[in-house]
């Protein structure tokens, strides 16, 4: 095998098949990339078996052929090499990479034959997405993938198409993220649970915000491709947990206020809240909401109000601070609505817009009364 190929070009196309590299693994093969060489077409594959991607870039190629050589260690001496094109040839295993700056540098390969084969995917349902949109579904969503894996259907994104939307939805029990995209064709129901890193190297897989991804979904498997990059998945065994009877259908208290403002009384009271619970007592009234912390181990406590529209009856609500500023963050819009039934309940934050197409869940935290 022998091509020619720029540095900034080899360089972006290592490091993004790099990630499909095992941090550990006993199978030693899974610690290297698979070269093959067909014309001027390269292709470079990594995989861990449970991810796999495949690269294609176009290179001057000068003689066919594949091997499997070390991919931390190649992807370390090509970041060091000047942006002069790169010469690499491959002699009876030994991988040469060359340089016009007159560094040359050899590594040991291995037998392609060796490399694992590429996943199907079987009784595949097609469609695309442009991938900003991809993108929106993913911010709205992913924060709230669950890291217990005794529960492993919480730890990946539930993604579902019906009725001319594409939804994902994500929860560990105590948050909630749902976003939906008007997509025809995206037909997955039931619906289908994605690894988190999965979709993440998915969302590089373009610079072009505009650009379609290509999606085919199979039983257990699932494919992402453009005309370069392909990544393919193992699905996360289901089934996901009937979120929807979690999500109220009426709501007894509404709440509307400027984010901004909330977010920062939030941040500001929240500083005394207990750093194991990191609960804030909302007291609801009619026109103001009291926003109050107390630290019993530090014999602190803060309070704070701002102005607000409620509709319903007074109450106090208790809430992890950190949980609800962070799904705060992600409702990019100037007003937001916080509606709930009781103190108990879980309480939906969605943007004061017309037809939403994303909603919050944070479950509240009870409030223990102090001895009297």
């Amino acid at each position: 095998m022998k091509f020619e190929a720029q540095k900034p070009v080899f360089l972006d196309a290592l490091q993004m098949a790099c990630n499909a590299i095992p941090s550990k693994t006993t199978l030693q093969i899974l610690y290297n990339l698979l070269f093959q060489l067909k014309g001027n077409e390269l292709e470079i594959r990594a995989t861990d078996l449970d991810m796999t991607i495949v690269l294609k870039l176009e290179v001057e190629g000068h003689e066919d052929g594949a091997i499997v050589v070390n991919a931390r260690k190649l992807l370390e001496v090509v970041k060091e090499l000047p942006d002069f094109p790169v010469l690499v040839s491959v002699d009876d295993y030994l991988f040469t990479i060359k340089s016009e700056s007159g560094f040359q540098g050899n590594l040991t390969g291995y037998d392609a034959s060796e490399y694992p084969s590429l996943p199907e995917v079987e009784h595949g349902k097609a469609f695309r997405a442009p991938l900003k949109d991809l993108r929106f579904l993913a911010e709205k969503t992913a924060f709230a993938v669950s890291s217990d894996f005794s529960r492993m259907s919480l730890t990946g994104v539930y993604c579902e198409g019906k009725g001319g939307h594409f939804d994902m939805v994500s929860t560990d029990g105590h948050r909630f993220g749902k976003a939906w995209i008007d997509l025809s064709g995206a037909n997955l129901k039931p619906g289908v649970i994605l690894p988190p890193k999965t979709l993440t190297q998915v969302l590089r897989m373009a610079e072009d915000a505009d650009q379609e991804i290509e999606i085919e979904i199979g039983a257990a498997q699932a494919r992402f491709s453009t005309p370069t990059i392909t990544i393919l998945t193992k699905l996360i065994d289901g089934p996901y947990p009937n979120y929807e009877n979690v999500v109220p259908k009426e709501f007894s208290r509404v709440m509307r206020c400027n984010r901004e403002q909330l977010i920062s009384v939030l941040r500001r009271v929240s500083t005394m809240a207990n750093s194991k619970t990191r609960l804030v007592v909302f007291n609801f009234q009619d026109r103001s909401l009291q926003l109050s912390a107390k630290n019993p181990d530090l014999g602190g406590d803060s309070e704070e109000s701002i102005p607000v529209q409620f509709t319903g009856d007074p109450v106090e609500v208790g809430v992890n601070a950190t949980y609800l500023l962070e799904e705060l963050r992600l409702a990019n819009s100037e007003e937001i609505l916080m509606k709930f039934n009781n103190p108990l309940g879980a309480i939906v934050i969605e943007p004061a817009v017309d037809n939403p197409n994303y909603f919050f869940i944070v479950m509240p935290l009870r409030i223990l009364k102090e001895p009297g």
